[in-house]
């Protein structure tokens, strides 16, 4: 557990100082300042609102667990509060997956394998480094879910399962669809107790919406995939830093297809979203992660396998800055400074699109208004500098 936890603080360090370095380059995007806008407002007046998306962010997701951050953002609004929360979550997550080998009987060593394998793939590390989100709660929960399932606690299963299900509601549907397997190939009870109440709490998330004469956010899918190659090869991405040893599981990786479905079969939403580091695959990731768990019972050798896979995806294939060619951002600190002083007169302000890096300094002030959320942009910045 010991090194785990060093590398997952090392890990924590390290990408709070690298997305220190993007926020001040002004390169985060809209969903950094809209959680923070959502977040300054419920501490101030409950509504949660933010105008980007111009409604209450309950409106939008039922992601009522960030509650858990407004005591932090009322001490202090500013987007270093939403950045430490990320990267203390992603690290954190390794330790549970840690505790979540060791329960399951994996030997130590192949634990601690597994454990920074996980750490060290470009998957995670984008998570570390992309914009915040809800969905950095996931893999966290996902995992303690695992490790109540796997002790057979009725109650610590359900406590787990409704936090999980306060990180957004498609979850319940994955939690339907994962109890109803659990109850018919492992505990009647606790599969049917967890697809219940996901299956509540989706109900009543439609009734609250319905109440406020809003009504659910619905992608459009398809039967057709749209990028078969690119969504091969992420698949194989998100493989070989667990050595394709949750294949070994047989027919069972087959329980992982909804997850994969929402992503690959997804219309309309202007990006692909099975792509490495982005947060919609962060449950799929998390996952896997738990199926190599389970199949590297009785062959450790798979996770030093794996621990080797991820330190050469890591190498040629990373998401972040952290990437032979790649550079810190070049930062502007007089156009920082001036976005983030205006959370301390909460003043009103206007932003473009384009500014929406600025605009996500800013959010803090419940006064910072933006346009063109959604929108193509007519500038678009690049992922990393290069020079």
């Amino acid at each position: 557990m010991r090194i785990v936890a060093v590398a997952a603080a090392f890990f924590a360090a390290l990408y709070f100082a690298l997305d220190l370095n993007k926020l001040h380059a002004l390169y985060y995007g809209f969903d950094n300042g809209i959680f923070l806008q959502s977040l300054a407002h419920v501490a101030r007046d409950g509504s949660a609102f933010n105008w980007a998306e111009g409604k209450t962010h309950w409106f939008v997701h039922d992601s009522w667990l960030l509650l858990v951050l407004v005591p932090f953002v009322k001490i202090y609004p500013y987007q270093e509060t939403l950045i430490a929360a990320q990267v203390l979550l992603i690290a954190g997550s390794s330790v549970a997956l840690f505790a979540f080998a060791r329960r399951v009987g994996v030997e130590r060593s192949a634990a601690i394998c597994l454990a920074l394998a996980y750490l060290i793939a470009p998957a995670v590390q984008g998570f570390a480094y992309n914009d915040f989100s809800e969905s950095h709660f996931e893999a966290l929960l996902i995992f303690l879910l695992a490790i109540a399932v796997a002790k057979r606690s009725l109650v610590w299963t359900l406590i787990v399962a409704q936090l999980l299900l306060g990180v957004k509601e498609d979850l319940a549907l994955f939690l339907i669809w994962f109890g109803i397997a659990g109850a018919i190939w492992y505990d009647r009870r606790i599969g049917s107790a967890v697809a219940v109440l996901a299956l509540a709490n989706a109900l009543a998330y439609q009734w609250f919406l319905f109440s406020a004469g809003q009504h659910a956010s619905i992608p459009l899918y398809s039967l057709g995939v749209h990028h078969l190659p690119q969504d091969v090869a992420f698949v194989v991405e998100m493989l070989a830093p667990f050595a394709f040893a949750p294949l070994l599981l047989g027919w069972r990786i087959l329980l992982a297809l909804p997850l994969l479905a929402e992503l690959v079969l997804a219309e309309q939403t202007g990006f692909p979203l099975a792509r490495a580091g982005t947060h919609y695959t962060e449950a799929f990731v998390a996952l896997l992660a738990i199926g190599a768990a389970l199949a590297m019972l009785g062959r450790p050798v798979l996770a030093r396998w794996a621990l080797g896979g991820s330190i050469l995806m890591a190498l040629f294939f990373n998401t972040t800055v952290l990437h032979f060619g790649r550079h810190l951002y070049v930062v502007d600190d007089v156009a920082y400074h001036a976005a983030r002083n205006l959370i301390q007169d909460q003043r009103r302000a206007f932003f473009t699109a384009e500014e929406q890096g600025a605009w996500s300094v800013a959010s803090g002030d419940t006064n910072a208004r933006i346009e063109g959320f959604g929108k193509p942009l007519r500038f678009q910045k690049p992922a990393w500098n290069t020079k």
